[in-house]
């Protein structure tokens, strides 16, 4: 969900989670990204799920195990994590749920 709001994140394992609350020091090493960009229209007929599924067989073609890629479905095509730059729909919701201006 963090990533649909144009913060990169994802998870980790329990011995990880562990060390950062105890606040030992850890490295991470930051998945590759793969841009995927969508515009336009669907032509009529054409679902939201066909285009889902149509951006995961593209992606699992292109060999994302591992990396930072786009959607929720992540698991589905091997990705690490996703997401979603802000933009105006982002802002919107910021609104929409009560988040002020300044934040």
């Amino acid at each position: 969900m963090i990533d649909g709001l144009g913060i990169a994140g994802w998870g980790v394992g329990g011995i990880e989670a562990e060390a950062a609350m105890l606040g030992q020091p850890m490295s991470m090493i930051l998945p590759c990204v793969v841009g995927f960009k969508l515009f336009g229209k669907l032509n009529d007929g054409v679902t939201a799920t066909d285009l889902v599924l149509t951006v995961t067989q593209m992606l699992r073609k292109h060999g994302v195990v591992g990396k930072a890629t786009i959607a929720n479905m992540c698991p589905e095509y091997g990705a690490t994590m996703a997401f979603f730059p802000v933009d105006d729909v982002t802002l919107e919701y910021l609104r929409l749920t009560g988040r002020c201006e300044e934040t």
